[in-house]
């Protein structure tokens, strides 16, 4: 049977019922071909096949939006609880496709999920999952440096550069032409960049050169946004950058907290954030480990 002639089947078969389009089988192609063998084949879906009265010959190829929709909602469920089990099936959607435009996609997704602070280290591991498992068969569809990149790397590709794209972008929002919610969820995105940015330094995705790009840059626009947004990296990174300087002998931290030292004295800032600076100060002084608060410490006395 033609390829052509599968798809319609599928949709026939299909049609009312997507509910039902859960992973089956990998490819379009004839399952019997010598090119597919039964050990790349993904078969999760005999029993969805047998309650469509479906033939197991055919093949499922899901259509875009729908895989769109199915991904976007196991974003939404995505908890250390069901780490493995839904980013499986982020894997199998992924996977649907070979020319890499999936892939892309789900980048697209997990950047518009990641300002929520508390999970942007669930998504960067999700990234770094992806990263191992994703299928070398996709290639994209663009030379890169005069190569085809394939699986993992061409989805570290689309991650890195959307990470660029938005950090260049920036969150600055101007008062007189945002409305206040804008202005707060524009700044919560930014904020949320950052944490995410963080966290794949730290699964190493993202290169230690980056990271202090990533950090020049901050501190050569000393506002408020810029500040807030530096306290939050180093709170996540700093330690990690100090451990790689001790072991190679850089002195590129120093400089950075000399920085913040005269920043935080600085008439241009709010005391909020001075008070960030120097709470992030404290931190790398008390080598990276939180200060007891004071109600801790009332708590810890009263119970002696």
């Amino acid at each position: 049977m033609e390829k052509m002639e599968k798809i319609y089947m599928i949709y026939s078969y299909t049609k009312g019922t997507t509910q039902l389009l859960t992973p089956v089988i990998s490819s379009i192609a004839d399952p019997q071909s010598p090119d597919h063998p039964s050990s790349e084949r993904i078969d999760l879906g005999a029993l969805q096949m047998q309650a469509l009265n479906i033939p197991r010959k055919i093949e499922f190829f899901i259509p875009f939006h729908l895989a769109q929709c199915k991904i976007k909602a196991l974003l939404n469920k995505l908890t250390l609880k069901k780490f493995d089990s839904i980013s499986d099936q982020i894997i199998f959607y992924a996977n649907n496709r070979r020319d890499g435009c999936m892939l892309r996609e789900i980048v697209r997704l997990i950047f518009e999920s990641h300002d929520e602070s508390n999970f942007c280290a669930i998504y960067a591991q999700l990234c770094f999952r992806l990263m191992e498992r994703v299928d070398h068969k996709i290639i994209a569809i663009k030379k890169f440096r005069n190569k085809f990149l394939q699986g993992g790397t061409l989805f570290k590709k689309y991650l890195l550069d959307r990470c660029e794209k938005d950090f260049k972008k920036g969150w600055k929002v101007n008062m007189m032409s945002y409305e206040n919610y804008e202005a707060i969820k524009i700044r919560k995105q930014g904020l949320g960049l950052i944490r995410f940015i963080g966290e794949l330094f730290k699964l190493k995705i993202i290169a230690k050169k980056t990271m202090h790009e990533c950090i020049e840059k901050l501190l050569k626009l000393p506002e408020e946004e810029e500040m807030e947004s530096l306290c939050i990296l180093m709170n996540i990174v700093g330690k990690q950058l100090d451990y790689i300087e001790s072991n190679n002998n850089e002195q590129r931290m120093e400089p950075y907290f000399e920085r913040m030292k005269e920043l935080s004295t600085s008439p241009n800032l709010s005391n909020q954030i001075k008070f960030l600076l120097m709470n992030v100060i404290d931190l790398r002084d008390n080598a990276w480990k939180p200060r007891e608060s004071r109600s801790e410490i009332f708590k810890l006395n009263s119970n002696v």
